[in-house]
């Protein structure tokens, strides 16, 4: 296995139907990676019980 090749990657894009080639995994790593933490931000968040619209909010 090459330094590049990752195979969690491997496996969710077989699971989604699709063939992401060994050059792009690094990319595709540094997206996942940064998706993750994002997840990890919002749902460490506190949240009112009450929603409320954005400030400013005009329908």
């Amino acid at each position: 296995m090459s330094l590049s090749e990752d195979t969690e990657i491997k496996v969710l894009a077989t699971a989604n139907g699709l063939a992401i080639p060994t050059e792009f995994h690094e990319g595709v790593r540094m997206n996942l990676d940064l998706l993750r933490s994002y997840a990890t931000l919002i749902e460490g968040m506190d949240l009112s019980d009450r929603l409320e619209p954005a400030f400013e909010y005009e329908p």
